[in-house]
C-alpha cells in the first residue's frame, strides 16, 4: 500500500527537519525542500498528495508558488498547508491564493500532522 506523500517547503533547516521527522512517524513518505525552485522542481517531480509551504523562502516567494502550484494541472487537488508568521492581511492574501489552511509560527508539530491527517482524509472523502 502507497504511503500518502506530503512535500515539505521550509528554509529552516531545523524546523524542516521536525516536520520531517513527525509527517514520517505518522505514516507519511515526505520530501523536503528549502527553496522555491527546488519546490517546483519537486513538486513536478514527486507529486505529492499535500504540500506544506513556508512563505518566505529563497528564489521564488511563498506567494508565487502557492499560485504556481494551484494553477498547475496536476496541483490543482493538491491540498497546501500554509506555514508562517502571518499577519491578518497575509492570511487573507494566502486564502485568496488558493491555500487550504494555514499554521502561525511557532506551532506544534502535532498540530500540523492532525491538520495533514484531516486535509487528506477530506481529500479521499473519508
Amino acid at each position: 500500500m502507497l504511503r500518502p506523500k506530503v512535500l515539505v517547503i521550509e528554509d529552516e533547516l531545523a524546523l524542516a527537519d521536525v516536520l520531517h521527522s513527525n509527517l514520517e512517524g505518522a505514516g507519511y513518505d515526505v520530501v523536503v525542500t528549502t527553496d522555491g525552485l527546488a519546490a517546483l522542481d519537486a513538486f513536478e517531480r514527486e507529486r505529492p498528495d499535500l504540500v506544506t509551504l513556508d512563505l518566505r523562502i529563497p528564489t521564488i516567494s511563498g506567494f508565487r508558488l502557492l499560485q504556481l502550484i494551484k494553477r498547475a494541472q496536476d496541483g490543482a487537488g493538491v491540498p497546501v498547508i500554509v506555514i508562517s508568521a502571518l499577519s491578518f492581511e497575509e492570511g487573507e492574501e494566502v486564502a485568496h491564493h488558493g491555500a487550504d489552511d494555514y499554521v502561525t509560527k511557532p506551532f506544534e508539530p502535532s498540530d500540523l500532522v492532525a491538520r495533514v491527517d484531516y486535509l487528506l482524509r477530506r481529500r479521499n472523502g473519508r
